[in-house]
């Protein structure tokens, strides 16, 4: 498969390869940090992203190798190839990125949820056991997986998963209804 390129008003084929290279980031040039609930990072002396994700790209063969590090529109930036040779400080944060973001708690049942000076407070139970947690705007922190399944993310930065909303049951339908 080839795409088609622009240069000097003349067209040329390009491979799938060369249309979409893929960035090594180099470890000392990046800084992680915390604002609120978003990871950002800064690239020395090229830009600041004020949200980005990390996601494994071989999480069961090799998953605290190569992970990929995405901008909030999903792009990717580029590829950590070994995250051990992060300063300790930024490690600390790429992995506490990682264990939120494969860590999924499952909502079985949503029990109470109250607004609270432009907070939701949800008493729910999952299938790791009852749990309350705070999530702040809601546009932000919800997001539709697939029609019918709702991802929540928590102040903290732990997520919430509804996998099907039909399978809750009638209360929790209504509870969650009026606050997304």
């Amino acid at each position: 498969m080839s795409v088609r390129a622009a240069s000097d008003d003349r067209p040329s084929s390009l491979s799938l390869v060369e249309a979409s290279p893929v960035r090594a980031l180099e470890p000392s040039t990046l800084r992680f940090a915390m604002k609120g609930a978003a990871l950002r990072l800064t690239i020395e002396e090229e830009y600041c992203y004020l949200k980005v994700s990390v996601l494994r790209l071989f999480p069961i063969s090799r998953p605290t190798e190569y992970y990929s590090i995405r901008d909030s529109a999903g792009q990717e930036i580029g590829i950590i190839s070994d995250p051990s040779m992060l300063s300790e400080g930024d490690r600390r944060l790429v992995e506490a990125e990682i264990r939120r973001r494969y860590m999924v708690s499952v909502i079985l049942r949503i029990i109470k949820v109250e607004e609270r000076f432009g907070t939701v407070e949800w008493n729910v139970e999952t299938d790791r056991g009852p749990v309350r947690f705070t999530t702040r705007e809601h546009r932000e922190n919800t997001v539709a997986a697939k029609e019918g399944s709702f991802l929540l993310t928590d102040v903290e930065g732990s997520r919430f998963h509804i996998p099907d909303v039909d399978s809750l049951d009638l209360p929790s339908r209504i509870l969650l209804s009026r606050h997304l």
